[in-house]
C-alpha cells in the first residue's frame, strides 16, 4: 500500500487559492546554506518530480510506506492547494526544490490537520525538516489549526527526532509498526486526546 496524507473526496486536481505571497520566507540551514521557503504553486511539478528522483529508496518509504512509481496525476494533485485545508510549503534552493511540507485538513475534526514532510536526502540532518514543521506551524496557527496528525513509521528516528524537539504537547497512538502523532501547536495546551 502506498502511503499518502488523506485526501479530500472526489478524486481530481484539488482547489487552487489566491496564492499568499506574505507566506514566503527566506531561511538558513545549521551549516548556514540558504533556502527560500514557499507556498507550493501549481506549476512546481516539475520541481516535485525532480525531488522524487532526489530520495533514495529508503527516503521513500519512509514517506509513502513503500516505494512507488511516478504518478503525474498524484503530483497534479499535490501542487493544486487551496492555502486554507490543504496547504504546501517547498523548500528551494539554487533554484531545485529539495524538501516540502504539507497538510491536509481533517473532515471529522476542522481544527485538525494530517501533517508529511519530505525532505531530498542531500539535505537530511541538515535542519531542513525541523525549519519545515516551524514554519508550518506558525502557518496553521494563523489559520486556526490546533493540532497536526502524523503517520511514522516505528524506525524513522529522523522525524520522531523532529516531531520530539518541537517540545509541544504531544500524544502518541501505538498501530503497530506505525505510530500516530498528535501534536497541539499551543505550548501551553494540554496533549491531544
Amino acid at each position: 500500500m502506498v502511503r499518502t496524507i488523506r485526501e479530500e473526496q472526489g478524486g481530481g486536481i484539488g482547489s487552487i487559492g489566491v496564492y499568499p505571497a506574505g507566506d514566503e520566507e527566506n531561511v538558513a540551514l545549521k551549516d548556514g546554506t540558504a533556502m527560500h521557503l514557499r507556498p507550493i504553486r501549481d506549476t512546481d511539478e516539475a520541481g516535485l518530480l525532480s525531488l522524487y528522483d532526489r530520495l533514495s529508496p529508503e527516503s521513500l518509504y519512509f514517506r509513502f510506506f513503500a516505494v512507488p512509481d511516478k504518478d503525474l496525476g498524484k503530483i497534479a494533485y499535490l501542487t493544486h492547494v487551496d492555502y486554507e485545508r490543504r496547504y504546501a510549503i517547498v523548500a528551494e534552493t539554487a533554484g531545485e526544490v529539495v524538501g516540502i511540507a504539507r497538510w491536509e485538513g481533517l473532515a471529522d475534526r476542522p481544527d485538525h490537520v494530517e501533517v508529511a514532510f519530505t525532505v531530498a536526502d542531500e539535505f537530511q540532518g541538515r535542519g531542513l525538516g525541523s525549519i519545515l514543521f516551524r514554519r508550518l506551524a506558525v502557518l496553521a496557527r494563523a489559520r486556526g489549526i490546533a493540532v497536526f496528525e502524523a503517520e511514522v513509521l516505528k524506525n524513522n528516528e529522523r522525524m520522531l527526532r523532529v516531531f520530539e524537539r518541537t517540545g509541544l504537547p504531544t500524544a502518541t497512538r501505538d498501530q503497530g509498526s506505525i505510530l500516530t502523532i498528535l501534536m497541539a501547536l499551543d505550548p501551553l495546551a494540554p496533549p491531544p486526546a
